[in-house]
């Protein structure tokens, strides 16, 4: 299915994904289609009816279709950059010991 087929059978309250060329994804809602086909985003983003940002920074913003493989993706990336986030040595002895027993399990 090419990106225009999906995009014609969008409607207002849709999710989907803003993606951009560095991955700082966002899952966002439709919340307007003009007459034109102009599809308006929850987050004052604006796209041309084949999905590429209308105006816009050097970031390229485009959508994606929010499946359900795009959004395991999504939120398995959110939580790799959260655990890169953690300061473990915050942590008391026992979490570190729970830890170490998921990950060992890992591999």
């Amino acid at each position: 299915m090419s990106n225009k087929d999906w995009i014609k059978d969008l409607k207002v309250g849709d999710k989907v994904i803003i993606a951009t060329n560095n991955y700082s994804n966002q899952i966002t809602s439709v919340v307007k289609i003009t007459p034109k086909g102009f599809i308006n985003t929850q987050n004052g983003k604006q796209f041309y009816p084949n999905g590429s940002q209308v105006g816009g920074d050097s970031r390229d913003f485009y959508l994606l279709q929010l499946t359900d493989e795009l959004l395991i993706e999504f939120k398995k990336n959110g939580l790799v950059r959260k655990c890169k986030e953690i300061d473990f040595s915050k942590l008391e002895i026992e979490q570190l010991e729970q830890i170490l027993l998921i990950v060992n399990k890992l591999g």
